[in-house]
């Protein structure tokens, strides 16, 4: 892993630790279980930050890791520093063929971390797999310059098959293959928390697209429905009447970030 990548990820890590989704309260009871870890927390992050003020890059990105360490269960705050990686555009190249080699490098460390985490995951695995199926496919769809290198590989509906054909193997389960889609407003609202408008966005525009693969097409044509209510809210349409979203316990995670 290169110096600039370990800095990239170890800065978007520190910016956005503060602001992530908070772990629910079961993360914090299996969090708490080990005596130790609660008092290791505030030490974790000092350490980081001060990884990032003497520019020790390596050594804030093994810091970065060890703070979701040791929250090993916390699916939802993986996926924001996945996606917020992988999704940040502030210091893309102009070239695109460098944004797509660039944005390349990012999903394969971002696949890689999140791969970490599944066996640690516990209950939480299943989320991460869905997370892991979707992000390729985000990515795509907010850099168009990486298609040119996923296409050899299948493009992202490769990457989708295996994790999906994964999650089918270890948690066998109706419409495994379509959840996904159900899981853009926790991803979208982590990438809210952490300023990324873009972000959210990018994956809510995703998900839109992805629910036609739905077979409830009554359920996918609601879903979409709310999808889009938040998604013209976001872009500052406030004549969108969000009574429905906000009825929605599916979207109550993105209900802070709609005031």
């Amino acid at each position: 892993m290169t110096t600039r990548l370990r800095a990239g990820f170890s800065a978007v890590c520190l910016t956005t630790a503060g602001v992530l989704l908070q772990p629910s309260l079961g993360d914090f009871e299996q969090f708490a279980a080990a005596g130790t870890r609660p008092l290791m927390l505030p030490f974790a992050w000092r350490s980081l930050e001060e990884s990032n003020r003497v520019g020790d890059s390596g050594e804030a990105f093994a810091r970065a890791q060890r703070i979701l360490d040791l929250l090993p269960t916390w699916a939802d705050g993986h996926a924001a520093f996945a996606y917020r990686f992988v999704l940040a555009t502030g210091d893309s190249p102009k070239d695109p063929q460098e944004r797509g080699r660039s944005t390349w490098l990012r999903l394969q460390l971002a696949l890689a971390f999140l791969e970490d985490a599944r066996p640690r995951a516990g209950r939480h695995e299943p989320g991460l797999l869905q997370m892991l199926a979707f992000l390729p496919e985000v990515a795509q769809a907010n850099e168009p310059a990486l298609a040119p290198l996923l296409a050899p590989l299948g493009g992202p509906a490769a990457f989708a098959d295996r994790y999906l054909a994964e999650a089918e193997r270890k948690f066998p389960r109706p419409a495994i293959r379509e959840q996904r889609t159900f899981f853009a407003p926790r991803i979208a609202a982590g990438l809210l928390a952490a300023g990324d408008r873009s972000g959210a966005h990018a994956v809510l525009v995703t998900a839109i697209q992805r629910s036609h693969d739905v077979r409830d097409q009554e359920l996918a044509t609601e879903w979409r429905q709310r999808l889009d209510e938040v998604v013209r809210w976001l872009d500052g349409d406030r004549s969108v009447d969000l009574t429905a979203v906000r009825a929605d316990l599916r979207m109550e995670v993105l209900l802070p970030h709609l005031r």
